[in-house]
């Protein structure tokens, strides 16, 4: 299931066009491809499951847990990048996340997880033989099984655990938290100002111009814009039908897209509708 799932969502970006185009979707499709190494290399350990043999001798041994190392820390670090994109974008005005997260730097940051995958790999191989108990060089048979000895010294085994694991994971929460905090601020906002109360009190103020700018549905053509309605900047029926016959539109700062004020974040970017 990990090699369907994690190939089916590369062959979508790769086939989508508009998944590309956004900056932010390159982080979920490093994801994919972290994911789909490490299900590749599981399958290298199968004869050591069924059969209780290794196969491919200590150097096929390193070279497995070299790449165990940079996808597994690849696939974490990602996730913490994810988690700090969506909090950016809560929480900044999206032309400014749009210059924060632009496509230059989202390629930057891809490569620094890759590297820094690579680095805590490499450290890892180097010390393979350095890190072997006195006396315990029999115990390491690589005929029979892969074990890592730095996996199994106690200070190298909790550094790894702290640089390559909690420290993600810590990032990872910390993002999750501080995102669900803007959360809550934006909705709370949202109910001390209702769009549609506003929305409302404008039609009441002006209603001929509601009247007048009414789609064939009968709706009224208002939008919705940091908490005022406005005149809609298109005149196109057919598009007010498409969105469905609600008296009140939302207008997305981010992409300029109309949806209706029934929604809370846009239908086309997902950007939280301005307060």
């Amino acid at each position: 299931m990990t090699l369907i799932g994690n190939m089916a969502t590369i062959a979508a970006f790769l086939k989508v066009t508009p998944l590309r185009q956004k900056p932010g979707n390159l982080l979920i499709l490093n994801l994919s491809c972290a994911d789909l190494g490490i299900g590749l290399v599981q399958i290298f350990h199968f004869p050591q499951l069924a059969l209780k043999i290794w196969p491919y001798g200590k150097y096929g041994c390193m070279l497995i847990n070299f790449l165990i190392n940079l996808f597994i820390s690849a696939g974490l670090v990602t996730t913490v990048a994810i988690s700090m994109d969506r909090f950016l974008l809560l929480s900044r005005e999206y032309p400014k996340y749009l210059r924060i997260q632009s496509r230059k730097r989202i390629m930057c940051i891809i490569g620094g997880i890759w590297l820094y995958g690579i680095l805590l790999g490499t450290i890892e191989t180097l010390l393979f033989d350095m890190l072997i108990p006195p006396g315990l060089h029999d115990y390491y048979d690589f005929s029979q099984d892969c074990r890592s000895p730095p996996n199994h010294n106690m200070v190298f085994a909790l550094v790894k655990f702290i640089v390559e694991i909690f420290g993600p994971l810590l990032a990872i929460e910390s993002f999750s938290i501080a995102f669900f905090v803007q959360l809550i601020r934006k909705l709370r906002q949202r109910m001390v100002h209702p769009r549609s109360n506003t929305s409302m009190a404008s039609q009441n103020a002006n209603p001929s111009s509601s009247s007048s700018a009414a789609g064939p549905s009968g709706s009224s053509s208002v939008l919705m814009a940091h908490g005022a309605a406005i005149p809609r900047p298109d005149a196109d029926p057919n598009k007010a039908l498409q969105e469905g016959s609600h008296s009140t539109w939302c207008y997305c700062i981010g992409c300029q897209h109309l949806y209706t004020a029934i929604c809370i974040v846009c239908s086309r970017c997902h950007l939280l509708s301005p307060v």
